[in-house]
């Protein structure tokens, strides 16, 4: 093949009044990517019109690239008048058949209505579903008060064991990085001040209030609170729930109970844990680069930081630690027996969990802003 058969072109005839264009070369893909955009401008000031007859019978190589190229300059439609070769005819064949390319539906505002009502509708139906959950819950526990053997107390250690014991490494590691991190944020303006010691209440406080539950809240929701959904998904999915009902067994008791008892039971302890491992990394930190030693946190801790700041904390990991297993639980419930369902349900979990943690603790952190800052 000559260095001409492989440029792709054209030549434009007048054919009893009609106009006749005839393709020569090769129109592949590598043909017209070296022809350039000057090509592709000019190939396409020719337009399609009706009455024109195109002939390609002189094209030595056609690929799909090609046949896409054509198929577009023609509008997407054979033209009526048109010559070529029977190998040739695959190419467009593929092409006719596939469906037309529909341009995206603009967005209205009754759509965007329509789509904001649904997500209302959605949030309205959850939040009922997670209050429901939370009365049978309740119901659950007067029962096993009044009945102590039907008590789960395999499951409740289970669960704290799995949502506790098996999260110590993790957030102690969690709580150690953000000390180091808030303390030398903090190092570099207390210096310029020479209040190198305020270090103690400003890190004590932050951990104490907000940053422990919060972290520790985090982190469960995306541990435990996922593995809680999957978990009891997957029952859904093996039909293990419906089992439990047909030998009369409440589900809530057995699988659902545990784990929100457990994560009750185990975050407010991993709130403590966090602390410690966060003044740890502080302590380290502040004695190395700002000269207060850790006695002096020692000495100081108490007196810097307010007793109604542990009270705090410690409440907030109990309400997270009750609000992850609700809501991990009442969308693993809601899933369908089937994969799909399973994850888009898990996700949920996390995603509605999450954003539940975050504003719950901004909500107190206004409402206990005049409350253990003395």
């Amino acid at each position: 093949m000559t260095g001409a058969d492989r440029r792709p072109g054209w030549e434009v005839r007048d054919a009893d009044g009609r106009r006749e264009i005839r393709l020569h070369g090769a129109w592949n893909l590598l043909a017209i990517s070296r022809a350039g955009r000057d090509f592709t401008r000019r190939f396409g000031d020719l337009g399609a019109r009706p009455t024109d007859r195109w002939s390609l019978e002189d094209v030595t190589a056609l690929d799909s690239a090609g046949a896409l190229f054509l198929w577009r300059t023609w509008g997407s439609r054979y033209p009526e008048h048109l010559h070529w070769r029977e190998e040739q005819h695959p190419w467009f064949r593929h092409l006719a058949e596939l469906p037309p390319v529909k341009a995206p539906p603009r967005l209205r505002v009754r759509d965007a209505l329509v789509r904001l009502g649904g997500a209302i509708g959605r949030l309205s139906t959850d939040s009922g579903g997670i209050l429901l959950l939370l009365g049978q819950l309740i119901i659950d526990f007067l029962y096993c008060l009044r009945h102590p053997r039907a008590f789960p107390w395999r499951g409740v250690s289970a669960s704290v064991y799995r949502a506790g014991a098996q999260s110590l490494l993790l957030l102690a590691f969690i709580g150690a990085l953000v000390g180091v991190v808030l303390a030398y944020q903090m190092s570099g303006q207390l210096e310029q001040f020479g209040a190198n010691s305020a270090i103690i209440g400003v890190v004590g406080l932050a951990f104490m209030r907000e940053l422990g539950p919060f972290l520790t809240a985090l982190i469960l929701v995306g541990r435990s609170g996922s593995s809680f959904a999957a978990g009891i998904g997957a029952m859904r999915v093996t039909e293990e729930l419906d089992a439990l009902r047909a030998f009369g067994v409440s589900p809530t008791l057995r699988v659902v109970f545990p784990k929100v008892a457990g994560l009750t039971l185990a975050t407010p302890l991993l709130v403590i844990w966090t602390d410690f491992w966060g003044m740890i990394g502080a302590i380290y930190v502040s004695q190395t680069d700002m000269g207060v030693d850790y006695r002096m946190w020692i000495d100081q801790f108490p007196g810097a930081v307010p007793w109604s700041n542990y009270f705090i904390g410690f409440a907030k990991g109990i309400l997270f630690g009750a609000l992850i297993g609700l809501v991990s639980s009442y969308y693993g419930l809601k899933a369908e027996p089937n994969t799909r369902s399973l994850t888009e349900q898990t996700t949920r979990a996390v995603v509605v969990g999450t954003a539940l943690v975050i504003a719950i603790d901004g909500v107190l952190g206004i409402l206990l802003s005049n409350v253990g800052l003395g």
